[in-house]
């Protein structure tokens, strides 16, 4: 059902503090918390005793103690006191999970502790923090499939309708040309869209008075990353080329972590060049995009209510759909090949 040998956004680090962090990351019950000298913790969210979550407790400097019967657990998991009890049983413990902090987010790892490499948990939202950058950011659990969203994000035609207000219109879904390209278990589906009237969103911030050139390049990998950058250009000025008269664009990044078979954490972070100083202006501008992010969610979750009526409905494919397919195919094999993994270690 999921990926589990991968690192996934299990919080953003300023969410994770010495208050208890309940989240269900993969199906799993997790407890995130950070130690009196800052580092963050996670554990299964599960006491060991009656099975109360954890996160219903409180930390007591380096440990977590449990809001049922006051049993405390470190940061291995193991658990270090019983009250009115000397003897502490071995197999009184929870799961520990590897955790690393990178950039502004907490990592998870969900598989094999001995397949854990910090080196390899990705730095997604790194590139945003520039000097003369600015950024905003949201978690949302989605009462949606994860690959609902991958879907989404391979296929931003979905703007002609779904972002009519702010940053589509129908020329995205119209007049785009759109290549896609596949890198072993990358994809990069990239989207122009030449001498159109600017949309909303674009006209009052890129401040055009004419046509624009208007560029989606979204980039996903695996498990399930996203960055997407969005511009334009003045239309025929050389957009294309990097040229582009009175640039304007903005980068989307996206860690989308399942939850559980049909609810999903929703990690997106925008970041941009300042164009102004005026920052009731670019407030302005997050607040459309904020607006596109309840967008996309009303749309997920209500996929999620028709799937569960009949699991069996068949989705239909049009022309471009060919990035959100790669997609699946690729999520598809790499279950399959961690699958025969276990199965071939259990033999």
């Amino acid at each position: 059902m999921f990926l589990r040998n991968y690192w996934y956004v299990g919080a953003y680090a300023d969410e994770v503090t010495q208050e208890p962090l309940g989240r269900i990351l993969l199906g799993e019950p997790v407890v995130l918390y950070r130690t009196e000298a800052g580092v963050p913790v996670a554990l299964e969210d599960r006491c060991a005793h009656r099975l109360l979550p954890l996160s219903m407790g409180k930390v007591i400097g380096d440990t977590i103690q449990c809001h049922y019967h006051a049993l405390e657990f470190d940061c291995t998991g193991a658990c270090v006191r019983i009250p009115g009890q000397e003897r502490i049983p071995p197999q009184m413990k929870v799961k520990s999970y590897p955790v690393v902090e990178r950039g502004n987010c907490v990592f998870v790892w969900m598989g094999d502790i001995e397949d854990a490499d910090e080196s390899k948990a990705p730095d997604i939202f790194g590139k945003l923090y520039q000097e003369g950058w600015s950024t905003a950011k949201v978690h949302v659990h989605v009462q949606g499939n994860y690959q609902l969203a991958i879907d989404n994000l391979l296929d931003l035609s979905h703007l002609a309708t779904v972002h009519a207000s702010t940053v589509g219109s129908m020329h995205v879904a119209d007049m785009a040309k759109v290549d896609t390209e596949r890198d072993e278990d990358r994809i990069k589906v990239s989207r122009w869209t030449m001498d159109v009237p600017a949309a909303k969103t674009y006209q009052q911030f890129g401040n055009y008075e004419s046509n624009i050139d208007r560029w989606q390049i979204s980039e996903f990998f695996p498990p399930s990353y996203f960055r997407i950058n969005n511009g334009s250009a003045v239309a025929g000025t050389g957009a294309r080329d990097g040229k582009g008269e009175n640039p304007w664009d903005f980068w989307v990044c996206h860690g989308i972590t399942p939850s559980t078979a049909d609810s999903t954490h929703y990690f997106w972070h925008l970041g941009h060049k300042l164009w102004t100083d005026n920052m009731a202006e670019v407030e302005e501008f997050y607040e459309q995009c904020y607006g596109v992010v309840g967008e996309d969610i009303a749309v997920f979750e209500a996929q999620q209510k028709i799937i569960d009526l009949d699991p069996s409905a068949p989705m239909l494919e049009i022309g471009y759909d060919a990035g959100p397919l790669l997609a699946r195919q690729i999520i598809a094999r790499l279950l399959k090949e961690e699958a025969d993994t276990k199965s071939g270690q259990a033999a």
